[in-house]
């Protein structure tokens, strides 16, 4: 199920899904714009591929779900030493 579909998902963490639709619409790709979909593997990537396009994502992870998996995207990755100081890792698409 995409984000933008699950009402236990709150609205910032499904701001790229909603992009995904919304290019789909634009886009003609009707299949992408259904709340839930049956995906292998194969297709999950192509999905995670085409939203990592869409949204400019840097980075996924995917992780185990019940009886399937979560996937998020994300981009710039800030982390936080001990002592406070923070390095951000980014990655320029262009």
């Amino acid at each position: 199920m995409w984000p933008w579909a699950n009402q236990s998902i709150l609205p910032e963490l499904s701001r790229d899904s909603l992009a995904v639709r919304e290019w789909a619409e634009a886009n003609g790709h009707h299949g992408l714009t259904e709340a839930s979909q049956k995906a292998d593997e194969s297709v999950a990537a192509t999905l995670v591929a085409i939203a990592m396009r869409v949204t400019r994502a840097t980075g996924f992870y995917r992780g185990p779900s019940g009886s399937g998996y979560t996937v998020m995207t994300f981009g710039p990755v800030t982390l936080t030493a001990a002592d406070g100081t923070t390095s951000t890792f980014a990655i320029d698409l262009q």
